[in-house]
């Protein structure tokens, strides 16, 4: 069953399907099941047991690595009767269904939010409910994010660990260039587009423009139909209607031709993928882009961006927004596991990912680590937990702070009143897909049809919907 879930964020609300435990066929085998919560076997606190534990540190993350070490020292001095195995095994889409019909996944390890409700379906995630109730830690997590990890009766199957919303990524130093006022970025498309015509006629560089190959352009194409006012999806019980020739979709579009042919603003490359316009951004040579607010390690730590250049302001807003599209991490647990192991690997969660949070001594042996090896402290996020915890969070690595949080505080105050809406729920990477050829027409033919473009593609998914 598909329903849709009502989500609360900062006092707005918005609907988005969620899909109900469905068990089908996965590659090499079939798909484990979850056991149902009202059916679920309870957990000893005092078993012996031994979890598996993926995202060891490599080895050259050296003071990461030793903190890992550390902890899972010291959470096995505090529950001697858990045993961990620690291995550097990550999510990969391409090899997770046979790997876990083989046994080989870990019992726990990061999954993205756009796959958790896939899982779920096909019965690749375990039903934790009944070991996440009435929990100490667990009860301070952002009620908000708790939906994107339940099915459609309430069944929890994650825990986020780490969420985002998509923002604007600015380059502060040639909005200083361009004579623009970086701690005021733009907030409207109107706003962006100026802005993107001054930075191209002042600067001589990109002043606006996305990736849009390898489903980025569709993903942010459908970033930019819900700042517009429409979704790119109904779902009424079992039917998924798709619904990408909207009026939202048609102003999105209309943007991305203005930036492109009624200013002249958007260069020279419309076949961006997503590392190469992070190389360019980086470098200084473009002023705006869209992506997701999570951007700055990709950009300053891995591209040496300058940080006081690294802007991040709101996704713009058009007419009637329904809202912005989040993302982040989960903390998935394997279905092959048994009660005692996931009580032990939900222990391992709270003790790891979530405990810095709630706990000083946790948070700043996290931020001096964290410190050590250059990596940053204090970054634009979406709590976890509640409001009034996560700023009790951030007084306690308050020293260690090395980001200049002052130049994110639009962003920051729009969280209060983000209506964060989650990824399309049927097909989403198809969907994107179809997507890429309409933003690569619009920023390549003065003359494209938008609606002819959206009509076609939305044909195209509403087959894949339909065909399951």
């Amino acid at each position: 069953m598909t329903h849709q879930r009502w989500v609360r964020v900062g006092g707005l609300v918005t609907g988005f399907a969620v899909t109900g435990l469905l068990v089908s066929g996965c590659a090499g085998g079939s798909a484990p099941t979850s056991t149902p919560s009202s059916e679920a076997v309870a957990c000893d606190p005092d078993a012996d047991v031994t979890i598996t534990v993926g995202e060891r540190p490599t080895p050259d993350q050296t003071a990461n690595l030793e903190a890992w070490e550390n902890a899972v020292a010291q959470f096995e001095d505090d529950h001697p009767n858990i045993t961990i195995d620690d291995e550097e095994t990550k999510y990969d889409v391409s090899t997770f269904p046979a790997l876990l019909v083989g046994g080989t996944l870990p019992t726990t390890l990061q999954v993205p939010f756009t796959d958790i409700q896939s899982l779920i379906e096909r019965g690749q995630a375990a039903d934790i409910t009944t070991y996440v109730e009435n929990d100490d830690v667990l009860s301070q997590l952002n009620p908000q994010l708790k939906a994107v990890t339940e099915d459609a009766d309430g069944h929890t199957y994650g825990v986020v660990r780490a969420a985002y919303t998509m923002g604007l990524i600015y380059d502060r130093a040639l909005f200083t260039e361009a004579g623009l006022d970086p701690d005021a970025p733009p907030a409207t498309w109107d706003e962006v587009l100026d802005a993107a015509a001054t930075i191209s006629e002042e600067t001589g560089q990109t002043g606006f423009i996305i990736p849009t190959t390898a489903n980025t352009g569709g993903w942010l194409l459908t970033s930019m139909s819900y700042s517009n006012g429409n979704l790119v999806e109904e779902v009424d019980g079992d039917t998924t209607t798709v619904t990408l020739d909207t009026p939202g979709m048609e102003a999105s579009l209309q943007f991305l031709h203005d930036v492109r042919w009624e200013e002249d603003a958007a260069g020279a490359n419309f076949l961006y993928d997503n590392n190469a316009i992070r190389d360019d951004i980086a470098a200084g040579s473009i002023g705006q882009s869209l992506n997701g607010a999570n951007l700055y390690n990709s950009l300053v730590i891995g591209r040496g961006m300058p940080k006081e250049d690294f802007g991040l302001a709101p996704f713009p807003t058009g007419d009637d927004p329904v809202g912005v599209l989040g993302g982040g991490n989960i903390q998935w647990f394997n279905p092959k596991a048994t009660p005692d192991q996931l009580c032990a690997a939900l222990e391992w969660t709270k003790f790891y990912f979530l405990n810095r949070y709630v706990d000083e001594e946790a948070a700043v042996t996290w931020a001096e680590a964290q410190v050590a090896d250059d990596l940053p402290v204090g970054l634009p996020e979406v709590p976890v937990v509640s409001d009034e915890q996560y700023e009790t969070y951030l007084g306690w690595i308050e020293p260690y702070i090395n980001v200049p949080r002052e130049n994110y505080t639009a962003y920051l105050d729009s969280l209060a009143t983000a209506t964060i809406v989650p990824e399309p729920a049927k097909k989403a990477q198809e969907l994107y897909a179809a997507l890429d050829p309409v933003v690569q027409a619009v920023l390549t033919r003065e003359d494209a049809d938008f609606a002819e473009l959206l009509e076609s593609a939305q044909t195209q998914v509403q087959d894949l919907v339909d065909a399951g």
